[in-house]
């Protein structure tokens, strides 16, 4: 490597060690020899797993490995973004990533990146526009969830409800069985069931 090569990061050992400079956007770390960064260890993979750069901010994802990749201490199944200061878990070995994550905004914090991939993996779409059938413009437009709890939540019993739907002509009601209830009829059946159990 020459000495202008461009450092994009910086992964330092946690329990100690030189800091592993990251010139590339795609960094291969593993036990081969072939790896971008080689981790010499018995309990770290082959191709063990590989950071990215996308959008100025790291990225970590595993490759399969036996041992893991932990972010923070949790495992990660899929690719997870990585912040300055996280703790990155290679099997047991532990570094922290340094960086200046950047973009068209600025600094992003890890809860605007996590709503940045929900929002653009997740969105939804009614059967009517996935199939290119719903041309109306005008409908009403879904209004967000509130982010937090109301403070009071008022509620009306359903005698109080007022209910605009009206019941179709061919709807009929069925009438409510009148049944007489009779506490001695209740504890006939239990007096029953203790004479069945005697011997």
């Amino acid at each position: 490597m020459t000495s202008d090569t461009k450092v994009l990061g910086i992964l330092t050992p946690t329990g100690g060690g030189d800091p592993i400079p990251l010139h590339k956007a795609e960094v291969v770390v593993g036990r081969r020899a072939s790896c971008d960064i080689c981790l010499d260890f018995t309990n770290v993979s082959g191709k063990h797993c590989v950071l990215r750069l996308v959008n100025s901010v790291w990225h970590i994802r595993d490759l399969g490995s036996t041992n893991g990749t932990t972010v923070n201490g949790s495992q990660i199944a899929s690719e997870h973004s990585i912040m300055p200061d996280d703790e990155l878990g290679i099997a047991t070995h532990f570094f922290t990533i340094d960086y200046e994550p950047g973009g068209p905004v600025g600094i992003f914090s890890k809860d605007q990146l996590l709503d940045e991939e929900i929002s653009e993996t997740k969105k939804r779409h009614s059967l009517m526009e996935l199939a290119g059938l719903d041309t109306d413009d005008n409908k009403p437009k879904h209004r967000s969830r509130s982010t937090h709890a109301p403070e009071v939540i008022e509620r009306v019993s359903a005698d109080e409800a007022d209910f605009d739907d009206a019941l179709p002509e061919d709807f009929k009601i069925a009438p409510t069985p009148i049944i007489e209830a009779n506490d001695d009829d209740f504890l006939k059946l239990i007096q029953e069931d203790v004479d069945e159990l005697k011997p």
